[in-house]
């Protein structure tokens, strides 16, 4: 360990605090998550708790007043801007009528998955003499479904763990991390102790039942493993995980989700986010934050309070967040249309036999002005449903036995575009209609996207989709460097990964990396411990190891000691392959494949 990794990880040293805000000014709230005697003291089961809903405040900085305002709800604050308050479901009729915007509803994420190393450079980065970048000095945080921290590809040549820390979610009966009030924090003091044991569990009981993250983890930060000839990209890194609670089913229930597959709330990851800052300031030392998750609630133009958050965060001196365009652009899922003034458009939608229901959103750009109306496989005829602010329509189709719910955001809070939100409940098999009608009409564009195909009946499709700006929410957001993946085997687009570009005309994906059959650690006993996976989660763990390099290189051993994520990201678009039969950017590629190797030959060079 070098001294600039003992001087950090003992706590010796005061950390700074991010570029611009002076420790001073900020109040401990701040800097912790939360910090109020008159709390409830309840809260640690409130927020695990079936009975009480979550919600997602902006507020104007004021922190102290916002505390005081909602103390009766558990506040709990994220950054300078959020916080999450947890309110009982029972005292809510209907919480789409509160003071809460759509913004405030937590959005429902999904898994994005379902010797490519190499193929992004990392590899000629740890053996190049001149470099030998592997990861060193830097954390690399995960928000996932746990670690194994059992692995040996976890674990330093001397056999002790290269994980500082995990926060289990999931689990209320240890420690919670100083500032946040739920969940069990395990320290890398633990994690070796348990390692020493007959059985780790006894000592840290943190499990990885999914193995998502675990596969990630491995991928960016895992050691070499000789008998699998396996390696990640940055293997001399310090992990930190975040292991997310389910989402609750109030939210699955709103959201139409019925299925088993795995769902997590907006607001867990903005507080696991806001967790691994607090460690980036704990150690100081740069952090790389990685979302292989995804979400198809919320504007492609980086307005929800989860993009808007990590797009922050990717701004500052020290910190990048790599997250995933996500894998939806053939599932069929989204619809664009353009129409002119006091025109029409009708989008058709098939729906599955034993479809119980989906929500769709319709989004469009100001001062279009869009309304909706729907016909039923019988015929049954809805006329256009007037835009009103604030108009909640229920309607209900006798011959199907189907409700459909309309919702009008006329000036949606986060981003100021206008949301049609629909929930189409216990639709009946057959080809629906919505007619969407145009007023005030300068540009005409909309788009409508439903659930995550994960959270779909496969039969539910539109007729007419178009694969384009399917990128997965956050990935539109402006500071995080968006990665969507291709086949280094072929050479060839992963055809699911989501396109761009976002809905306000920005280039995402910022660059695609290797998320094809990638070869990485398992939770499974198979072939060793390992397995392949697919998805563009796992070109966002490898891009994530060659960040770790980046810092090392800028940070660490102070070549540039002003690097931040938006520096990193434009430092890897330089150096990214591109083939010259191609015209960049463009919607799949981006800028092209993640070669991190070329970026610091142009590095060093310029």
């Amino acid at each position: 360990m070098t001294e600039y990794e003992r001087k950090n990880i003992s706590g010796d040293n005061k950390p700074d605090y991010e570029e611009g805000v002076a420790l001073e000014d900020v109040p401990p709230y701040y800097v912790k998550g939360i910090i109020s005697e008159d709390i409830t003291p309840d809260c640690r089961e409130r927020i695990m708790s079936e009975e009480y809903g979550d919600f997602i405040v902006e507020f104007d900085g004021r922190g102290e007043s916002a505390l005081m305002q909602y103390k009766d709800y558990c506040p709990q604050i994220i950054g300078d801007r959020y916080f999450v308050v947890h309110e009982k479901i029972e005292n809510i009729t209907d919480y789409t009528k509160r003071n809460y915007p759509y913004t405030a509803i937590p959005k429902l994420y999904g898994l994005m998955d379902t010797t490519s190393v190499a193929a992004t450079g990392a590899i000629r980065l740890q053996n190049q003499t001149s470099f030998e970048l592997t990861g060193r000095g830097v954390i690399v945080g995960f928000i996932d479904t746990g670690i194994d921290y059992t692995k040996d590809i976890f674990k330093n040549q001397s056999g002790r763990t290269r994980i500082i820390n995990i926060w289990d979610q999931t689990n209320n009966q240890g420690n919670t991390p100083e500032g946040f009030l739920y969940g069990t924090e395990y320290s890398m003091e633990d994690i070796n102790l348990a390692l020493e044991s007959d059985k780790p569990q006894d000592t840290v009981s943190h499990i990885d039942e999914n193995g998502h993250g675990t596969f990630l983890a491995g991928v960016a930060c895992g050691g070499y493993d000789e008998r699998q000839d396996f390696i990640g990209s940055a293997p001399e890194s310090l992990i930190a995980m975040v292991k997310l609670k389910p989402a609750k089913k109030y939210l699955k229930e709103y959201y139409l989700v019925e299925n088993n597959e795995p769902a997590f709330q907006e607001n867990d990851i903005m507080m696991a986010a806001n967790y691994l800052r607090s460690l980036r300031i704990k150690y100081d030392m740069p952090l790389v934050i990685v979302l292989g998750l995804g979400s198809a609630n919320g504007d492609r133009a980086g307005g929800t309070p989860c993009a808007r958050y990590l797009s922050n965060l990717g701004k500052y001196i020290g910190q990048s967040v790599v997250v995933a365009t996500g894998n939806e652009s053939t599932k069929r899922l989204h619809y664009q249309g353009k129409i002119s003034e006091n025109q029409v458009d009708d989008v058709e939608i098939k729906v599955g036999e034993d479809d119980k229901g989906f929500v769709m959103e319709l989004w469009a750009n100001s001062p279009d002005l869009f309304s909706v109306g729907f016909t039923s496989p019988l015929g049954e005829n809805v006329p256009r449903i007037p835009p009103r602010k604030g108009t909640r329509e229920r309607v209900n189709f006798l011959l199907e036995g189907t409700t459909i719910e309309v919702f009008y955001k006329l000036v949606e809070f986060g981003s100021g575009k206008e949301l049609i939100f629909i929930r189409v409940i216990n639709p009946s098999p057959g080809i629906w209609t919505i007619r969407v009608y145009g007023s005030n009409i300068l540009n005409g564009e909309f788009n409508i996207w439903t659930n995550l195909s994960q959270y779909m009946v496969e039969d539910t499709y539109f007729l007419k989709p178009n694969p384009d700006t399917t990128l997965t929410v956050p990935s539109s957001g402006e500071g995080v460097i968006s990665i969507g993946g291709y086949d280094n085997f072929s050479n060839s687009i992963y055809s699911s990964s989501g396109r761009g570009y976002t809905i306000d005309g920005r280039v995402k994906p910022d660059m695609v990396a290797p998320s094809v059959n990638v070869y990485g650690p398992a939770t499974e006993r198979v072939q060793g411990g390992f397995a392949r996976k697919t998805g563009t989660s796992v070109g966002t763990a490898l891009t994530a190891g060659c960040v770790a390099q980046m810092l090392q290189w800028g940070l660490v051993e102070e070549n540039d000691i002003y690097m931040n994520g938006i520096s990193v990201k434009n430092y890897l678009i330089r150096g990214a392959s591109r083939e010259r039969q191609i015209d960049y950017p463009n919607r799949q590629w981006g800028y092209g494949e993640v070669d991190v190797y070329n970026s610091f030959l142009i590095l060093t060079r310029s």
